[in-house]
């Protein structure tokens, strides 16, 4: 019996130290979880709203957690202190710069106080730093805008379907389809255009090339205007012909004068110009002089528009005005 009792409190007293060592290392794995027993500095970081943070949750940086969540601490309506503990090893590496979220562990997960680092030179955090949020959209906001674009995908939808619907009901789009005519007729538009298309574009290319000697000072234009001798003489011509066109409207009054004289007077003249033969030939040779002085009328004023001319005759206009004045 003796020997039972003490089997008995053997037993109990292995039981209860193996729940203390149980308890003690429970108890060392929290504190080392929640940096109770290890060295750390404790960091403040001010947001506006937690998303459900609460004390002991972990504390991320690229990936690792550095830290557990304290304490949180509501200033104002406007601003929540959350109180953490940073790793001590870890202070180097954080930069007073940096900014904080606060992220879902995993898609269902705990929610985690994210650490993210900034571009830029600053010092590393010490006790009592303060570290300022990032502006992120959170998970809720996240849903609701996704919500939206799906409310706008869904009326998208309906209204494609709406085209395809009246699309399919269109009786007048299937004969133009099927109106193999019309699409022959459709092809060879679509043939002029692109042949329009070749088609300017080669004008513009010989245009460039002509413009690119015309600036480099080859071809008759380029000479008519950069050879002196030549201008000169291009001039000298166009006097001469402005001289015949005078001429030309002189002899044309002096004629129709003397054919009136003619008529007027009495004589072997105006018996010979009774024969209706003889003076038919005359009107006829007066109609062709007057033709031939119209067309050459036509021809300087054509000249007087042309682009090689046109400098020539605004300088005679400008000469003619000066001499009126």
């Amino acid at each position: 019996m003796k020997e039972k009792n003490e089997l008995n409190s053997a037993k109990l007293g292995l039981m209860v130290i193996s729940g203390v060592l149980f308890l003690v290392f429970s108890l060392y794995m929290i504190g080392k979880n929640q940096n109770l027993f290890g060295s750390s500095i404790e960091v403040v970081a001010v947001m506006d709203n937690v998303n459900g943070l609460v004390p002991g949750n972990n504390v991320r940086y690229k990936g690792m957690d550095i830290g557990t969540v304290k304490s949180i601490d509501m200033v104002n309506d406007s601003s929540i202190f959350v109180y953490f503990l940073v790793k001590r090893k870890m202070q180097p590496n954080i930069k007073q710069n940096a900014l904080t979220s606060i992220n879902t562990d995993g898609l269902m997960g705990n929610k985690i106080l994210q650490i993210i680092p900034q571009d830029g030179d600053a010092r590393p955090i010490m006790e009592s730093d303060t570290l300022y949020p990032q502006n992120v959209l959170s998970t809720d906001e996240m849903l609701k805008r996704l919500g939206s674009t799906g409310d706008y995908f869904e009326r998208i939808a309906v209204n494609l379907y709406d085209i395809t619907n009246k699309l399919n009901q269109s009786e007048a789009l299937w004969q133009v389809l099927s109106d193999q005519e019309m699409t022959a007729d459709i092809k060879s538009t679509i043939k002029e255009l692109k042949q329009a298309s070749q088609n300017a574009t080669t004008m513009t290319k010989s245009g460039l090339d002509m413009l690119k000697k015309l600036e480099m000072g080859e071809g008759m234009v380029h000479t008519v205007f950069t050879n002196e001798k030549l201008s000169e003489q291009l001039i000298a011509s166009m006097d001469n012909v402005m001289q015949t066109s005078e001429n030309a409207v002189t002899l044309i009054a002096e004629i129709r004068n003397w054919l009136t004289e003619i008529q007027e007077a009495e004589g072997t003249v105006n018996l010979i110009l009774q024969d209706s033969t003889l003076k038919s030939d005359i009107q006829q040779t007066m109609s062709n002089l007057e033709a031939g002085t119209d067309n050459f009328n036509q021809n300087m004023e054509a000249l007087k528009q042309n682009f090689l001319f046109r400098r020539y005759f605004r300088r005679l206009e400008k000469k003619e005005s000066g001499k009126i004045k």
